[in-house]
């Protein structure tokens, strides 16, 4: 059967968007609206899933409100099931006695009426241990509960390549298009002389707490700890990359300070890479876009015994470390289908802009200054395993084809990303390019 949940802004930013969106200021003019201004949208809008049943909501786009770079995003929806979700995020906020420190702040908290969880405790797989790449699409519990996720990520921009002028870069925009001069990297590989290297570090909290309806089992998941990350930005435009690559490198740590049961280390690795295939008769523009991702947990096999006697392993939960599913990867499985020790995930995209633009000339929907929207292809494949085995990672993988629609709506990329795979589909939501 096929099963297509959206995921919308609330359901929101739990791998927190691995695209930074870190230390820049758009400039932009679009059909002489000046939108690098303070301003604001509230963009009302609906939907139906399983999850929620009829839902209604609203996102707030703001820009300039806290400081003239700062964008603000919040979204709220309730369902006819009774479940609703709450989200506020601001980006780029700077720390007044650093002239290259800023900060991102992200808050999300959802109470879910009923949603598949892939955990142990389906009675109809006892010997299955659920998520794992082998694992059945049914094993999973229809649970209850609620979930509260914050972070504050803090960002210092290197005085390298393009960094060393004094943030915020200025990116020149006509129509939503990067102008040529205004880049802020893609000029070649060299941290030294092109692109931006930031340092980030992201305390977090996370309390996933969810019950099985059937039998009231409890599943909660809470973990606070620090990401580590070290990005090295080389493209020509973060929000819409054309050229050029991206690197980041995550160490992720819970040291058990709320729960001395759940300490657990995480490792990550992405690259993401960008061709401009340049213009056609009908298209303004066409890149494509590669991206790898890779994961390892090396306390997973560590163990210890509570006071109750049982032995407890170090682990992440489900919604970090090596998980697949979602919104950035295998976009055609459920978030967190597929968890585990270690995880490995190829995407490619084919981005098409199209000449053609109907929304400045649609009553009420002009009103967003959508200067230009993107049709797009992509196939991802990937898997976890119990061990950083690449050939076992690159044997039986997943794989997820797609087609999507994008656009940019108030300096933010609105995305709707329709994934198909062997064990159905899913829609997914959600802003920013999942990289």
């Amino acid at each position: 059967m096929v099963r297509i949940f959206p995921r919308l802004l609330g359901a929101c930013l739990l791998s927190a968007s691995a695209s930074s969106v870190a230390i820049n200021f758009n400039d932009e003019l679009t059909r002489d609206i000046d939108i690098g201004a303070k301003g604001s949208q509230i963009i009302p809008y609906g939907f139906y899933n399983g999850s929620t049943g009829l839902a209604v909501a609203a996102v707030f786009l703001g820009k300039g409100y806290i400081q003239p770079q700062v964008l603000t995003v919040a979204n709220a929806f309730v369902g006819s099931s009774g479940s609703y979700t709450l989200f506020l995020a601001n980006s780029d906020m700077k720390i007044p006695w650093s002239k290259r420190l800023f900060v991102d702040q992200v808050a999300m908290y959802s109470d879910w009426d009923e949603v598949d969880t892939y955990q142990d405790g389906n009675p109809d797989f006892l010997f299955e241990r659920a998520g794992s790449n082998n694992s059945h699409e049914d094993n999973f519990i229809e649970a209850e509960g609620d979930d509260l996720f914050a972070f504050f990520n803090f960002k210092y921009l290197l005085p390298l390549g393009d960094g060393r002028e004094t943030p915020p870069h200025a990116f020149s925009l006509t129509n939503g298009i990067l102008e040529p001069g205004s880049e802020a990297g893609g000029h070649g590989w060299n941290p030294l002389a092109s692109g931006r290297t930031i340092l980030e570090l992201r305390p977090f909290y996370r309390n996933q707490d969810f019950s099985d309806k059937d039998t009231g089992r409890a599943y909660p998941n809470e973990t606070a700890g620090i990401k580590v990350t070290l990005e090295y930005d080389n493209t020509d435009w973060y929000n819409n990359p054309t050229k050029g690559t991206n690197q980041r490198l995550t160490y992720a740590r819970d040291w058990g300070l709320i729960d001395d049961s759940a300490t657990w280390t995480a490792l990550s690795f992405r690259h993401s890479q960008y061709w401009n295939l340049g213009e056609s008769e009908k298209a303004q523009q066409r890149v494509l876009a590669f991206d790898f991702w890779t994961s390892h947990s090396p306390t997973w096999n560590n163990s210890h015994t509570d006071d109750n006697g049982n032995q407890v392993f170090n682990r992440p939960p489900l919604f970090e470390g090596s998980s697949l599913g979602g919104l950035e990867r295998q976009r055609g499985f459920p978030s967190n289908r597929f968890h585990d020790r270690s995880a490995i995930n190829y995407t490619m995209e084919y981005r098409y802009m199209p000449k053609w633009n109907p929304f400045p000339d649609i009553p009420y929907i002009n009103k967003l200054f959508i200067p230009w929207w993107q049709w797009l292809g992509f196939v991802e494949v990937g898997r976890v395993h119990d061990e950083y085995d690449l050939g076992e990672l690159h044997s039986s993988m997943k794989t997820t084809l797609g087609a999507g629609v994008r656009a940019l709506v108030y300096e933010l990329v609105i995305r709707v990303d329709v994934g198909v795979t062997e064990e159905g589909g899913e829609v997914q939501m959600f802003f920013n390019h999942p990289f």
